[in-house]
């Protein structure tokens, strides 16, 4: 029992108004990563995260805005396994037998509970295509597959395909690499939040 509950925690972590949902068209990769990043989201998907032995696969419903985020974790059943949430005030995890675990960030609460930081500011600019402001990072642009490839802060992400979201060009398929960690994201609906 204690094994799954680490586990559901693990998947938990990784993570994370007026709306525009995703057309079925499927888009070649953009020429270069997304420049403006986007200050909200919500996306709706599947995560498949590998960590050292463990590996296991949830749904997921992220409503990110500037200064908060809310990621809520699914077991394929749709049964909710644990529902993360980040403000000003710091970062609760709630898991699936409603026990509380907090931090003043997810980096803090992520090292506390796996023994590694997991970076979910930088994960809100890599998931829209684009790299984290006023930070190094390498790209490779797409490649005869047509994966294109961004290395920032010790990750590697694979953007794989991409889909038009009203005139943006955002991903729907996408692997990160890092720290012994590989979370494989698939983004089944975009909706673009109009700041409130």
């Amino acid at each position: 029992m204690q094994y799954l509950v680490r586990t559901w925690i693990v998947l938990a972590l990784f993570g994370l108004a007026g709306c525009a949902a995703i057309p079925a068209k499927v888009v070649p990769p953009p020429p270069a990563l997304n420049r403006a990043p986007i200050a909200a989201f919500e996306i709706d998907g599947r995560m498949a995260v590998h960590y050292r032995r463990d590996a296991s696969t949830v749904t997921l419903h992220w409503r990110h805005l500037p200064s908060s985020d809310r990621v809520t974790f699914s077991s394929p059943l749709g049964q909710t396994v644990a529902v993360l949430t980040r403000d000003e005030h710091g970062v609760i995890l709630v898991d699936s037998q409603q026990h509380t675990h907090s931090a003043q960030s997810v980096e803090d609460l992520t090292e506390r509970l796996l023994g590694w930081r997991l970076p979910l500011g930088d994960l809100t600019y890599w998931v829209v295509g684009a790299a984290v402001p006023n930070q190094t990072y390498q790209l490779q642009s797409a490649t005869k597959t047509g994966e294109m490839r961004l290395d920032q802060s010790g990750w590697t992400v694979i953007y794989k395909r991409w889909t038009a979201v009203g005139a943006q060009d955002l991903p729907t398929n996408l692997t990160l690499t890092g720290y012994d960690a590989a979370v494989h994201l698939v983004i089944s609906d975009w909706h673009l939040t109009a700041i409130k």
